[in-house]
């Protein structure tokens, strides 16, 4: 059976071919008054496909850079010859910039609805059904593994001693409290890993939190109450590529004495 990446393919450079075919026979028939040179129509061809796959592929930097370029081949039909070249580069450099922010959870919103979609297509295709479940458990370990893959966690940390925590998230949305996690020493440490996820930490308002992570295309917030970092330190590291990351800092009520 062909794959939905195959299948892309196919249609892609079909429909690529056949719209070079037209532009083509139109300007040899003369349907376009403006005379192109071979150049001009080979690289019109290129940049169109890349403008194409950067907008099946969610790329706002690749389209707005596609059309800089094609718009500096056509500067003079324009009427943008004195906007070349310097201009234009940095108009689709600010662009790019502005619109890769204001649209960055789309984005994530997009990569993560079609790894869902092709995990069923697998599914389906295997006699099976794909369903997002949810998976709550309670560790009450000094080291604690979560691992999240086409699905959501909940994980409650209880131990008396917190030591380090491994968090590896693909494709899939996970809750961590560690609202009732303990630390003896002087800093624990949190790895993050994935792509394509969403991570929600529930930390404690006191604990001295250092965010030195590795996240190219990702949104790394703090939310919840004020911290006063008066407490233990802990260090958040790891690589996480295209989602969210949530550090949510949050009351916790001391423990009571015993009578």
């Amino acid at each position: 059976m062909m794959s939905a990446k195959a299948k892309w393919g196919r249609w892609f450079w079909g429909i690529f071919f056949l719209v070079s075919a037209g532009l083509l026979l139109a300007i040899k028939m003369g349907w376009l008054t403006y005379h192109l040179s071979a150049w001009t129509i080979v690289a019109t061809i290129v940049l169109a496909a890349f403008a194409i796959k950067s907008v099946a592929y969610f790329s706002v930097g690749g389209l707005i850079f596609s059309l800089a370029f094609m718009s500096m081949l056509y500067a003079k039909p324009l009427g943008i010859t004195g906007l070349v070249p310097w201009t234009i580069l940095g108009v689709a450099l600010l662009l790019s910039i502005g619109l890769g922010l204001i649209l960055r959870p789309l984005r994530h919103r997009f990569y993560r609805r079609h790894a869902y979609f092709m995990a069923d297509r697998w599914a389906q295709h295997h006699g099976t059904t794909f369903q997002r479940t949810t998976t709550t458990a309670t560790d009450r370990e000094s080291a604690v593994n979560v691992n999240v893959r086409l699905g959501n966690a909940v994980r409650y940390i209880q131990s008396e001693d917190f030591q380090q925590a491994n968090i590896n998230v693909s494709m899939g949305e996970a809750k961590i409290y560690f609202d009732k996690a303990h630390i003896v020493g002087d800093q624990a440490n949190i790895f993050l890993n994935g792509n394509m996820g969403e991570v929600d930490l529930y930390i404690p308002r006191d604990w001295n939190v250092d965010v030195e992570i590795d996240a190219p295309m990702i949104d790394v917030n703090e939310k919840g109450v004020k911290p006063t970092k008066t407490g233990p330190n802990v260090l958040i590291t790891g690589a996480f590529k295209l989602g969210e990351i949530d550090i949510i800092y949050i009351d916790v009520p001391e423990k009571a004495e015993n009578d």
